[in-house]
């Protein structure tokens, strides 16, 4: 209601419904880690060819890659059917890569994945700025901040890939250090029904 030129009133309509969205998104996010903490959401598990829908779950993440980064999804196998929740451990996958589009704003991005002794590896590895050792140790705290990761997101997204890889029987284990970017390693029980592997050539 301050008196402005009329001209900037599309510049304010639009940082309206910025500040809207993002805060819708806070909410759903505070909505989903309630439930997630309250046993609301279940895991269901079914056979899945885990090497079809691994590409297009980091895609999924990486949408807002700046250009100067380079992605690199890895995938070893032809196929791999698994008995995992795809729909929870797809959330998780894109959560992982949006962090990593954050944190990386020139280098590479690698997302690969590993079936081992009864799990399913997947490996999401940046050169961005990574973090400080100091933060590091509290980096699952859901009272710790990152302005970097609140500039691109709601800042909830590590707090929730802890918990749906908790609800799965899993965990999550991060390596990083200022500068020297950053290794997300999730790791999720499953059985695999079948495990083929890509043949590589030979020189």
């Amino acid at each position: 209601e301050a008196e402005h030129d009329p001209a900037d009133e599309p510049v304010f309509v639009e940082e309206i419904k910025k500040n809207s969205n993002q805060l819708l998104n806070l909410v759903n996010d505070i909505l989903f880690l309630s439930r997630l903490d309250a046993n609301m959401i279940e895991s269901n598990r079914s056979e899945t060819d885990f090497s079809l829908c691994f590409d297009s779950c980091c895609q999924l993440g990486l949408s807002n890659v700046r250009p100067e980064v380079k992605i690199i999804i890895e995938n070893d196998y032809d196929h791999l059917i698994v008995n995992i929740d795809l729909e929870n451990t797809s959330k998780l996958i894109q959560r992982a890569c949006l962090i990593a589009s954050a944190l990386t704003l020139q280098g590479t991005i690698r997302c690969k994945y590993e079936y081992w002794h009864g799990e399913l590896i997947i490996v999401i590895e940046d050169t961005g700025v990574g973090i400080e050792a100091e933060r590091l140790s509290t980096l699952f705290n859901r009272l710790e901040r990152n302005q970097k990761l609140e500039e691109s997101s709601t800042g909830l997204d590590i707090p929730i890939i802890e918990a749906l890889a908790l609800m799965m029987g899993g965990n999550v284990e991060a390596q990083s250090g200022k500068d020297k970017g950053t290794t997300a390693r999730i790791t999720i029980p499953c059985e695999a029904s079948l495990v083929e592997k890509k043949k590589r050539e030979e020189n």
